[in-house]
């Protein structure tokens, strides 16, 4: 089994953010901002000495818990410190990006990294939806047909053209052309039924974030009929885990840890929203009717500005072992991704996480 790292870049003073998304541009310090790549950097850089297979980036927008608004460039930046490592982009948000330029990315990436580069696909949470305007009636069908669109930009030995519902191009010719053929390992991250089905039908990876096994279950064993029903089985490395973690010497120092956070921390991204923007945006990528009585009724207290940080992980690493190899057994997991940057850790913490990690860990896990 292998493990990743999730390269957040957070800003190192997030603990002071509210609860709520998007964090107002008023809390960034240009000091503190370039400080924080640098010991996010510095952070990517121990994982892969410690022995981590990946350094994953993932879009995400107004937030400073994961600052990379465009992850190639970020990947970029990592690859030229991080020469053996895989470079996960987990990922592009499809239904907020021209699918050309993705595909552009994620060649030029495969070039300079001389084929390390693996690929995602995913819709995002329905905060993003807000951040450049996009319909979220529109999400799922701007993301399937941003898939089709660059599996064939990457693929096609020959300028085509392509008129889509939502897109249209008389000429594309991506170039430089991926080192990796026929492409790049993809992944795509998901929990729908139709997305799960595109990836196994199309021969792609599977990722799934944050929800506890029992649910990953029921996801992945579709996808391993679905697979075999079109006449494959995927390899380990294409069942991907992505789950927050903190790891300490003994379960009583995690523990500890733990019951010392504020309730009112966020989860990992900072993307929670007040209640009826998330309703309503919820019903809208559904495409079901917006009841706001319904929603006045189940919260009383009106707003609720933030919830208990969501950690998959938590222990001493036999303890956190156990719980990954859970997943390992029971849902065909062969990489878990991890978000080690808690709100309230400093950087000097995180790096003596990664060190644990990588010393305790990670030999327990190439054993499964």
């Amino acid at each position: 089994m292998k493990a990743s790292y999730l390269g957040a870049m957070g800003y190192s003073d997030r603990r002071f953010f509210p609860a709520t998304w998007p964090v107002p541009p008023a809390y960034h310090d240009p000091e503190t901002s370039v400080r924080s790549y640098e010991e996010g950097m510095d952070e990517c850089e121990y994982a892969q000495e410690m022995g981590f297979d990946w350094i994953s980036f993932s879009e995400h927008h107004y937030s400073g818990r994961i600052a990379t608004g465009n992850p190639a460039v970020m990947a970029a930046a990592v690859a030229e410190r991080c020469k053996r490592v895989k470079i996960a982009m987990l990922g592009q948000l499809l239904p907020l990006n021209n699918p050309i330029r993705c595909a552009e990315e994620l060649a030029m990436l495969d070039n300079m990294t001389n084929g390390r580069v693996i690929g995602g696909f995913l819709r995002g949470t329905p905060n993003e939806d807000q951040t450049y305007g996009v319909n979220p009636s529109e999400g799922r069908g701007r993301l399937f047909e941003g898939m089709d669109l660059i599996l064939k930009a990457l693929t096609e030995p020959q300028p085509f053209s392509w008129e889509g519902r939502y897109h249209q191009y008389r000429t594309v010719a991506v170039w430089p052309r991926p080192v990796q053929q026929p492409l790049p390992p993809v992944v795509v991250a998901t929990r729908s039924d139709d997305a799960v089905k595109y990836a196994a039908d199309h021969r792609l990876g599977l990722g799934v974030s944050f929800i506890p096994v029992d649910q990953m279950v029921a996801i992945t064993d579709k996808y391993f009929q679905w697979c075999a029903d079109a006449g494959w089985e995927p390899e380990a490395d294409q069942v991907v885990y992505r789950g927050s973690i903190y790891v300490a010497e003994t379960d009583e120092k995690a523990q500890e840890w733990v019951q010392r956070q504020s309730i009112g921390t966020p989860v990992p991204g900072g993307i929670v929203m007040r209640p009826l923007v998330t309703s309503a945006i919820s019903a809208a990528r559904s495409g079901q009717e917006f009841d706001l009585r319904s929603v006045l009724a189940g919260s009383p207290q009106g707003d609720v500005v933030g919830v208990a940080r969501g950690l998959n992980f938590v222990g001493d690493p036999d303890t956190v072992v156990k719980h990954i190899k859970e997943f390992h057994d029971r849902c065909g997991v062969g990489v878990v991704d991890l978000f080690m940057q808690q709100a309230t850790l400093t950087h000097q913490e995180v790096m003596d996480e990664i060190d644990l990690f990588g010393r305790e860990v990670l030999p327990q896990l190439r054993e499964l």
